[in-house]
């Protein structure tokens, strides 16, 4: 009798997004790789010739022939794969279209950082915020003393200064040099692409086009999972193009109402209307977490659209998870509102997604529907009620989530290491809950680790060192079996 074939191994994708500053063509994703596979001794057990052996492959979805795709071996078996995994990492490489920010580009969004009263900054960047304008006082200070004349000089205490003044002036001009230098290199690209004003929209443009590209041509591959990993600026890009690439999969948003999804949106929305914003209970957000996942497998398997039927829609959703490394989102106030008010209006307007999606105030005619289902959560009294889907018109057959919401499917995980002394930790990153929502799965490093790290970890976050507990942090948020008890707060020990 023939043996058994094996079951194949299935395949998902790891998209890895940079952050600012001049990063080479894979340099940042073959870190990642040998951090999240090649040194993970659990999940490459596979009883295989070189077990956590990885190939690269010229791939054109990544749209740009200085990348490559990163290909492992199959995983052992666990999670949602119970014949193992095959993983393709693929680096969203963004900073080719980004150059070229002015140094009057630069000095103007300083300037707005700088010009705003002190009640509208952040607590946490107090000392970030007060060092800024420190070195641009001392650098003013130095050109302006540097260009008074001798005859000045010669009535102070310093009058042998007339004669070499003009080494403030050399100061003055060297520090200035050195820092268009180095802001143009590190910090020109946050300008580039955080600034809508008219010198960057076709940039910006440009790179959301490059990042929905790759993630509707992965869609349309083999793949049964993409997880999204981000890091620094990346973030605030990816956190776009989750917005972006949700809005335009209105097939996958649509759910029947006589199907079993319904159900498990009619779940989802009453863990979402659990949750309290500020003071969220830890059952009521794993209850959240559950339901969560259990609409994105509904929607993950639903069948992939014939390829000889161009007309026919993809109702699949792939994307399960979203891990964020060091994210200037943390300051979304400072950076991308003037204030928490105005940050909070443009969640409400539905600009900015946050996790559990915002949930609006229903009408009287979708809350009556509502009512009629009754699944839905209605709350007391019923005026009050909030939902984030709809019920799609004319018939009203199917309901929709809203284009605002690709949290309410999409677990984002968010790592960090908290700073001390702006120059200790990472100043960059921080806490996302408190911004964007309590369903914002927040891992503190400095918490996990028990200490203070005493080094700038900002560019850290998947290197390979002694002490290993932020990497088993990140294996846990990637999560490459993806298993239903992954959970990075509660990894331990070295690697």
């Amino acid at each position: 009798m023939a043996e058994a074939a094996k079951p194949t191994a299935a395949m998902q994708a790891v998209v890895v997004i940079h952050g600012m500053g001049e990063q080479r063509p894979m340099d940042t994703i073959k870190g990642f790789v040998r951090a999240v596979w090649e040194t993970d001794d659990e999940i490459t057990k596979n009883g295989l010739p070189k077990p956590t052996q990885v190939w690269s492959k010229p791939d054109a979805r990544t749209g740009s022939l200085e990348l490559r795709r990163i290909t492992t071996r199959e995983t052992i078996p666990g999670g949602e794969f119970p014949a193992g995994v095959r993983t393709d990492f693929y680096e969203l490489y963004w900073a080719d279209l980004t150059t070229g920010s002015t140094w009057e580009q630069f000095v103007a969004w300083v300037r707005g950082l700088l010009l705003r009263p002190w009640r509208r900054v952040p607590p946490d960047v107090h000392l970030a915020w007060i060092l800024l304008w420190a070195a641009s006082a001392l650098v003013l200070a130095l050109a302006l003393v540097g260009v008074l004349p001798a005859t000045v000089w010669k009535s102070t205490r310093w009058p042998w200064m007339g004669d070499w003044h003009w080494i403030l002036t050399a100061i003055a001009v060297s520090a200035m040099a050195g820092i268009h230098k180095i802001v143009a290199a590190t910090f020109g690209r946050v300008v580039r692409y955080t600034q809508a004003t008219p010198d960057n929209i076709a940039a910006r443009a440009a790179v959301r086009e490059r990042g929905l590209a790759l993630l509707r041509a992965l869609h349309q591959g083999h793949y049964q999972r993409i997880v999204i990993v981000a890091h620094s600026l990346g973030t605030m890009l990816a956190h776009d193009l989750l917005s972006y690439f949700w809005a335009e999969r209105e097939a996958a948003r649509a759910i029947a109402k006589d199907s079993p999804d319904f159900d498990r949106l009619c779940r989802l929305e009453q863990a979402a209307s659990g949750i309290e914003r500020d003071e969220p209970h830890r059952a009521d957000l794993a209850d959240y977490f559950t339901a969560q996942r259990q609409m994105r497998l509904r929607l993950a398997r639903r069948p992939a659209p014939d390829p000889n039927d161009p007309k026919q829609k993809d109702t699949r959703w792939l994307i399960s998870d979203f891990v964020t490394l060091g994210s200037p989102l943390t300051h979304a106030e400072f950076l991308i509102a003037s204030d928490q008010h105005d940050l909070r209006v443009r969640i409400s307007d539905r600009e900015l997604p946050e996790s559990p999606p915002y949930s609006e105030l229903l009408d009287p005619a979708i809350r009556a529907l509502a009512v009629a289902t009754r699944k839905l959560p209605i709350a007391t009294p019923a005026e009050g009620s909030r939902l984030m889907s709809f019920p799609v018109p004319p018939h009203y057959e199917s309901w929709e989530l809203h284009h605002a919401a690709p949290f309410a499917v999409v677990r984002w995980t968010n790592i960090y290491d908290p700073a001390t002394l702006v120059f200790f930790g990472d100043i960059i990153g921080g806490p996302l809950a408190p911004v964007l929502g309590p369903a914002v799965v927040d891992v503190n490093l400095k918490e996990l680790r028990g200490r203070q790290s005493w080094s700038f970890t900002h560019t850290k976050y998947w290197t390979l060192n002694r002490d290993q507990i932020h990497i088993r942090a990140l294996r846990a948020a990637v999560n490459l079996l993806d298993r239903d008890d992954a959970d990075p707060n509660r990894v331990s020990g070295r690697a």
